[in-house]
């Protein structure tokens, strides 16, 4: 059985013509050093991989 994936939604910004996701990733989390970030190289590529997957920019 194949994993369904949600629909992105997009949404146009401004008057520049581009259209970009409804849902961003902000990447703040991702390196090594503090608490709050996640250190796992491996998690962080997986995490990326989806969030590009479904279509989040």
């Amino acid at each position: 059985m194949s994993e369904v994936k949600p629909k992105m939604q997009y949404v146009n910004l401004g008057k520049s013509g581009l259209k970009v996701s409804k849902i961003i990733l902000g990447c703040m989390q991702y390196g090594s050093g503090q608490p709050w970030m996640i250190p796992d190289h491996d998690e962080g590529i997986k995490q990326l991989k989806y969030a590009y997957d479904i279509g989040i920019n």
